[in-house]
């Protein structure tokens, strides 16, 4: 990530503009171009995905730790507990880089199963594990909902895991590497991650933010409902992160784009028109938004 002048900021994936990898690529590529410093050639990128859909299906231990977990847990929770169980009976002697990013590529390539499989239990469902799914994100939500998922939304979902696969030295991040920096092992240092990444300060925000629409309702009633929380003292759940007090996130651009498209293909714009009004107001009172918005 790149501030090149005062209110405006650029991101870059190893040298990439962000906004054309989340325009042109697909998260499968950026993952291989964060992990190994460019992005892959077709062979290289069929082999690569080849890869992800062999292990997203996790070992049976960790399976059934999906499965007795209580109905009343956070999936977060679950997560967590997931990745740490992963390393159970592992030989985790071998730390050499390929070893560690062999597990990493492990850990993400269940993530889309564990959580689709603890909703889907918890609404008194089976586990799905559709082999059919051609990408990480047509997994997921065809793991999650039991039906094969619509184009556009398989490609938004791609879109949000482009731009949530960096995002600097975040408090995640930062609790990942301080983990890591002890030689502990890659299930360890992404368990911390995640019991970070929980948090109401950081990834928990995009709980708050949906919490926030449904509290709001209506876009008419977002101006009344910014002055109620401003004048208690409150946050505006999506706005205010330390590093876009002068100019906005830049990944909202991208983030737009997508909330219109989906919505236009649903034929519900409910949810775009109230957090469109809220960025326009909160902004108005200098309060910049971010991508949990």
């Amino acid at each position: 990530m790149f501030k090149i002048q005062p209110g405006l900021f650029i991101y870059y994936y190893r040298g990439y503009d962000l906004e054309e990898l989340a325009q042109y690529s697909t998260f499968e590529e950026v993952a291989y171009l964060l992990w190994l410093g460019r992005l892959p050639a077709g062979a290289e990128l069929e082999r690569f995905k080849a890869e992800l859909a062999g292990r997203r299906k996790p070992l049976g231990h960790v399976d059934e730790a999906v499965r007795i977990a209580p109905k009343n847990a956070e999936p977060i929770d679950v997560l967590r507990t997931a990745v740490s169980a992963m390393a159970l009976g592992e030989d985790l002697s071998d730390r050499s880089p390929e070893a560690e990013l062999a597990r990493g590529l492990k850990i993400t390539a269940a993530m889309p199963y564990i959580v689709a499989s603890f909703d889907r239990l918890r609404r008194g469902s089976q586990p799905l594990h559709p082999e059919e799914a051609k990408s990480h994100a047509e997994y997921f939500l065809w793991a999650l909902r039991g039906e094969r998922p619509m184009e556009k939304e398989v490609r938004a979902l791609d879109v949000m895991l482009i731009i949530y696969a960096e995002h600097s030295m975040n408090n995640s991040a930062f609790t990942a590497v301080t983990v890591a920096s002890t030689l502990s092992d890659m299930y360890a240092a992404i368990t911390a991650a995640i019991a970070s990444l929980k948090g109401p300060l950081h990834g928990g925000a995009n709980v708050d933010a949906a919490k926030m629409l449904e509290e709001v309702g209506d876009a008419k009633r977002v101006e009344s409902w910014v002055d109620q929380q401003l004048s208690r003292g409150r946050r505006i759940p999506g706005f205010g992160h330390r590093l876009y007090k002068k100019g906005p996130d830049p990944r909202l651009k991208v983030l737009r784009r997508l909330a219109r498209d989906l919505a236009a293909e649903r034929g519900d714009f409910r949810w775009v028109e109230i957090a469109e009004r809220l960025e326009e107001y909160a902004t108005a009172k200098g309060i910049s938004p971010n991508t949990d918005l």
